[in-house]
């Protein structure tokens, strides 16, 4: 018996969700066997050529023979090859994390299924279903993004549900928008003169695709997500999910190349990243809990993002992969440090409860510091040498724009030294005076996160190489 590439994919990841939604019993198994399923998905995208047939005792897998079910094509091509990896990997490393932190979850089971639907949004070719699919994984994400967290003296804290309901209510609006523009975007390519049909898809997908990475005015669910979820989930919603929409942006990008090269691209992406990054340094700036810092973070980085986009060459697409791939350890160190002052707060990340917790868990508040000095891409980090080629970009054309980027990534700086000071300043009886004792595995764990962060930082040509591989997959920006 002979199984397409996607089928098999699909088919064993959601394969073994279902079996271990009856293990939650036992958290090392669910979690191992989710780190093996993942690994061994990513090896087999990764090692096996899409023109070969590997066998599996009875059953023979074509990786690169596509998928057809009621005339939807379900393909894994060339270009998808680093994004499924890219998820594949990420998951298995978040895993790793939420091994220690998140006892008896269902965030194994649903990850799996999550990361399933998120290859099938990248394998299949039409993307009108590929957002439908993004749009059940978020769905599905909801329910161990708020499961209450075990506290160390046995309490339960956590379970408020707004932040998932917010994004879904988002995610959902930017359904139909997105099933819209592709319906006019074909009704363009038969009527090419009629340039107020691309004007409407662009407008249209546009404000899809800000809904669904928290463009402004769409990013209050950043924060309220980051503030109420649980943390390894969020890590996992702002990594695996955020990585695939930006995936299926560039898809479309490169589905319908005409969109690209309107005049009012550039612009339009550039100014939507600055002001993201603007807002999103200001309100990290002034914030006084740690989760909403994450959030915002997130909001600084997503726009670097765009603005590197609007760049309109081959190089801000590369930078953009890096920035990609820079995520998973910033936003994995500052997972492990938020837990741990969740746990000291009892549930509450606001400062006014965390006066002096860095001598009371200062592993954790190391965790949470050097991600947080990573995601504002400040050195040393991979994330400084993606913004730093990011300014470099800028000031080619416009000065102030690099200065306006590099003020929002300032201001995500100053919220981490506002909060620092509290962390450090004397203990007034808020948090235990006495340090913690830190689970040993969790300190690997931080100290193996911090380590590939500054290696990664001193060799960004590690990553750098494969993200401009990755670019000049797509042609879009082709000159």
């Amino acid at each position: 018996m002979t199984l397409s590439g996607p089928v098999f994919i699909v088919g064993v990841l959601m394969a073994v969700a279902g079996i271990l939604q009856v293990l939650r019993r036992w958290t090392g198994l669910m979690a191992w066997a989710s780190v093996a399923v993942t690994g061994a998905v990513g090896a087999l995208i990764a090692l096996v050529p899409l023109d070969q047939t590997f066998t599996l005792g009875p059953l023979s897998v074509a990786p690169g023979e596509p998928f057809v079910l009621l005339g939807r094509v379900v393909v894994i091509d060339a270009v998808d090859r680093l994004p499924l990896m890219f998820i594949c990997f990420t998951a298995l490393g978040l895993f790793i994390v939420a091994w220690r932190l998140l006892p008896h979850s269902n965030f194994y089971p649903a990850g799996l299924a999550i990361v399933a639907l998120l290859a099938g949004a990248l394998m299949v070719q039409q993307v009108v279903y590929a957002a439908l699919l993004v749009e059940m994984a978020v769905i599905l994400g909801i329910f161990p993004l708020h499961e209450p967290v075990i506290g160390p003296d046995g309490s339960r804290y956590g379970g408020q549900a707004r932040g998932g309901l917010q994004y879904m209510t988002y995610a959902t609006l930017a359904l139909p928008g997105l099933m819209i523009t592709q319906l006019l975007l074909e009704q363009f390519a038969i009527f090419p003169s009629d340039l107020g049909l691309l004007q409407s898809a662009t407008i249209l997908l546009g404000l899809s695709f800000a809904m669904l990475l928290g463009a402004v005015p769409f990013q209050s669910w950043l924060s309220t997500v980051a503030t109420d979820g649980s943390p390894p989930v969020v890590t996992f919603l702002f990594t695996v999910t955020l990585g695939t929409v930006w995936f299926l942006l560039l898809a479309y990008l490169e589905a319908y190349s005409w969109l690209s090269d309107q005049a009012a691209f550039s612009s339009l992406f550039t100014v939507v990243g600055l002001l993201m990054m603007v807002v999103g340094g200001v309100l990290a700036a002034s914030q006084r809990k740690l989760g909403r810092i994450v959030g915002y973070a997130t909001l600084v980085d997503n726009g670097a993002m765009f603005v590197a986009l609007g760049t309109h060459q081959t190089a801000g697409l590369a930078l953009t992969a890096v920035m990609l791939a820079a995520r998973p350890f910033s936003l994995a160190l500052m997972t492990l440090g938020l837990d741990g002052m969740r746990r000291l707060g009892q549930g509450d990340d606001h400062v006014d409860r965390l006066v002096g917790a860095a001598w009371t868990a200062p592993w954790r508040t190391l965790a949470f510091m050097v991600g947080g000095v990573a995601m504002a891409g400040f050195p040393l980090s991979l994330g400084f040498s993606a913004r730093w080629g990011l300014y470099r970009l800028l000031t080619q054309t416009n000065l102030f724009q690099a200065i306006l980027a590099l003020g929002g990534s300032a201001g995500v700086m100053m919220g981490l030294v506002s909060t620092m000071r509290v962390l450090l300043a004397a203990n007034r009886g808020q948090v235990p005076a006495k340090q913690s004792t830190e689970d040993p595995i969790v300190l690997v764990l931080i100290i193996a996160l911090i380590g590939a962060t500054l290696v990664l930082g001193v060799f960004p040509q590690l990553v750098s190489q494969l993200a401009l591989q990755m670019a000049q997959e797509f042609t879009f920006f082709a000159q």
